[in-house]
């Protein structure tokens, strides 16, 4: 996209137009150039009928010579490129999605995205062990192959980017404001490494656009939008994770929702939500085998599969895993039984020895070893 068809897109998306009116007109003159060029040419009687007039108004105002040049000067200043929804490049996951933004502004690399994706949510004000626990989930998840999706915040969501940089995937921020605006402020630099890193950042708003805070719960359905799941770290009962599980819901996302400390406040959402039926998660292999990504991992397709008399590292509990299944196929219940091994134990050893492609999961949670 070139630099004016950029600059009008900027133009089309600060009156506040409705998603679904902006995909029509993108439908029928997929070049937003054109369009602007129509309109200053034949003014507001060729969008009469779609458009609201407050919408017609800012269009107007906005379409003068001076306001184009100063979004110009955003776009070469930071960077920032854009993508409709009638364009390849636009994310496959948005597409059909209730209310999706017919216009994204973006920095970085669109092809962040092109690998399975959870999106992580939780409070700003988040406990030292929500967001430890959830930078280690992130870069876990990241180390396997899966791209992590959050909004940039304090908190839960710089976790979550921070977490994820640490892997080898990249790691994508969705900002309530446009993407000349440093917002937080003090997450510049994280910011930064997010771009410089193959990682991306967007928003469905145009460059100049202030963080007003009603974008943040909108802009919540492209968080969730973006994700092949959502991850719920630490929620209260009324806040934006919450606006974000009920995107998620409505898409049709699997929730999945870490167990909080009891009593706590800052995870009486997550205790609301796993009564209500989400899915229970402690760490990055359960979240991988539930979604069916564990035995795809690149690092499971690339570990040399070893023997337990050949694992100097393997723990004792690995070693009696492994021993038990030369024979053949076991189930949970079948290893509990026959090793004498603690529940939570035995559930915690399988899931790290799926990672190191020591063992596979089977339907009807049963397993097998994976010879070598």
């Amino acid at each position: 996209m070139n630099r004016n068809q950029k600059i009008s897109l900027a133009w089309l998306s600060s009156a506040g137009i409705p998603a679904d009116t902006l995909q029509h007109l993108l439908a029928e003159e997929p070049d937003p150039e054109q369009l602007l060029a129509r309109f200053r040419r034949e003014g507001e009687r060729p969008f009469r009928e779609e458009i609201p007039q407050s919408a017609l108004r800012l269009l107007t105002n906005h379409a003068e010579k001076g306001m184009l040049e100063t979004w110009g000067r955003m776009i070469d200043r930071f960077d920032i490129n854009a993508v409709t929804c009638t364009e390849d490049p636009y994310p496959s996951r948005l597409r059909g999605m209730p209310e999706a933004p017919a216009i994204l502004f973006y920095q970085g690399t669109l092809s962040a995205l092109d690998q399975p994706t959870v999106s992580m949510v939780g409070s700003r004000n988040a406990s030292t062990k929500g967001t430890e626990a959830c930078r280690k989930i992130a870069e876990e998840l990241s180390r396997n192959g899966i791209a992590v999706i959050s909004g940039l915040a304090y908190g839960i969501d710089a976790a979550a980017h921070q977490g994820c940089l640490k892997g080898k995937s990249p790691t994508i921020a969705v900002l309530g404001c446009g993407l000349d605006q440093e917002y937080p402020a003090d997450h510049a630099g994280l910011r930064r490494q997010i771009i410089e890193r193959g990682g991306l950042v967007l928003s469905e708003y145009t460059p100049g656009e202030k963080p007003l805070g009603w974008h943040f719960p909108w802009r919540n359905r492209i968080i969730s939008g973006l994700g092949d799941c959502l991850a719920v770290m630490e929620a209260r009962i009324r806040s934006g994770s919450m606006t974000t599980v009920q995107h998620a819901l409505n898409q049709g996302k699997d929730i999945f929702v870490y167990p909080g400390e009891p009593g706590s406040l800052r995870s009486e959402g997550n205790h609301q939500l796993l009564r209500e039926g989400a899915i229970y998660f402690t760490c990055a292999a359960d979240l991988m085998e539930d979604m069916n990504w564990l035995d795809k991992t690149a690092e499971v397709e690339q570990n040399t599969v070893l023997r337990a008399e050949d694992r100097p590292d393997a723990s004792p509990a690995e070693k009696q895993v492994l021993l038990a299944l030369d024979r053949g196929e076991l189930s949970f219940d079948q290893l509990c039984e026959k090793l004498n091994m603690n529940a939570a134990l035995l559930s915690a050893t399988l899931s790290m020895m799926q990672i190191s492609g020591l063992i596979r999961a089977l339907p009807g949670k049963r397993y097998e070893k994976i010879q070598g």
